[in-house]
């Protein structure tokens, strides 16, 4: 192919795509069979790709192959601050992957704003703020009493339990979206530099007890205006990771309620601090935590030892800790309305169905082909 074949870009928007998603250009060249040579003249603007090279360069940095053809590399947000626990060599450093969820996140963001928008609907500003030295204890019993919490107790199926704590959150004025964070060791993040804060939780292998617990995490990184992403690492040095963890808890088992409990009071005149799983269990079901997040309120009440949290902590959390021994195929249906939320879904539907967008729109707004479309209104019907 000579070179009047090749199509016209500005090198420095290539380079921009490469980066914006974390690739090095040896993995482009992995992935696309473009030579390192010919992707280093591409680069430097001393040759220009083909068709061909374009799609491939398109496809693997998951942008279109319009975006490559702007004539300046767009101003984007840059991603939430890492503050995962891990050696500080890789601080920073995210899996494409990664970097995927939290563009989608914005992207889902800004489409639910639209759909609010369009139906009428206005959304709450967050109105909550604190800072490291705030009193973690009073702001999370406020905030469990303002979003009345404690009428979820009634509720018995743990997924139906996560359902409406996300409700609830979302009535605050956050959008909440469950994302494939299969990367990075992560277990959600939070982002505040958009026109409403969001917060990203692992779907998939994660329990509903992990994610409720990860859900507050992170609206406690936005009541402090500090948002990340996140490991939950118990481990951390960070004051930021430890006052998000004690909001979540005390949201979740506030102190008051766990030592009221009955079990809680016959160990404590015991003096048993090696608790029984089953009783933990018992306690974990009523707070909707996993047993791990009982234990470790136990440890800060003093009514277990460092010794005993320890052995169980690296049983309980190690990374297969929870996930399905015969793992099914995908249900993208159960994905969309999972990873968006129903009151996302719910809206699309509801304008598609009040002839404000067609059927296309509404594809686009899902994220699915026309073809799930009938089986994603089912499934949300039947929820």
């Amino acid at each position: 192919m000579i070179e009047n074949d090749k199509i016209p870009v500005n090198s420095k928007v290539l380079v921009w795509a490469r980066e914006s998603i974390g690739q090095s250009r040896n993995h482009v060249v992995e992935k696309t069979g473009i030579n390192l040579r010919r992707l280093n003249q591409i680069e430097n603007g001393e040759k220009h790709p083909g068709l061909e090279e374009l799609k491939l360069l398109a496809k693997t940095y998951k942008r279109t192959i319009a975006t490559l053809l702007l004539r300046e590399a767009p101003q984007e947000k840059p991603l939430p601050k890492d503050r995962r626990t891990i050696d500080s060599k890789d601080i920073g450093k995210f899996h494409e992957k990664t970097i995927l969820a939290v563009r989608k996140a914005r992207a889902f963001t800004q489409s639910l704003i639209e759909l609010k928008t369009d139906a009428g609907i206005a959304i709450p500003k967050f109105k909550y703020s604190a800072s490291v030295d705030s009193n973690v204890d009073e702001l999370a019993q406020t905030i469990r009493t303002d979003l009345n919490l404690n009428e979820i107790r009634e509720l018995e199926n743990i997924n139906d339990i996560l359902e409406a704590y996300i409700d609830k959150v979302e009535s605050l004025g956050v959008a909440v979206f469950q994302m494939s964070l299969t990367q990075d060791n992560l277990r959600g993040f939070s982002i505040i530099d958009e026109d409403i804060p969001i917060i990203g939780i692992k779907r998939g292998s994660e329990k509903p007890t992990s994610k409720i617990f990860t859900l507050f995490h992170e609206l406690g990184h936005i009541v402090l205006n500090r948002g990340g992403l996140c490991d939950l690492s118990i481990k951390t040095t960070s004051e930021i990771e430890k006052w998000c963890n004690a909001f979540a808890a005390e949201i979740l088992i506030p102190k008051s309620d766990l030592l009221s409990r009955d079990i809680v009071q016959d160990y404590k005149y015991k003096q048993n601090k090696v608790w029984l799983k089953k009783d933990l269990i018992e306690l974990s079901n009523y707070f909707h935590v996993g047993p791990l997040a009982i234990l470790r309120s136990l440890l800060t009440n003093k009514l277990t030892t460092s010794k005993y949290y320890n052995e169980k902590h690296q049983v309980w959390n190690k990374p297969s800790f929870g996930r399905s021994k015969n793992p099914k195929g995908r249900d993208i249906a159960k994905e969309t309305i999972r990873e968006k939320g129903k009151n996302y879904i719910s809206l699309a539907f509801s304008a598609y169905d009040k002839n404000r967008i067609d059927i296309k729109d509404l594809s686009d707004f899902l994220g699915v082909k026309l073809s799930y479309i009938p089986k994603t209104r089912e499934l949300l019907n039947s929820r």
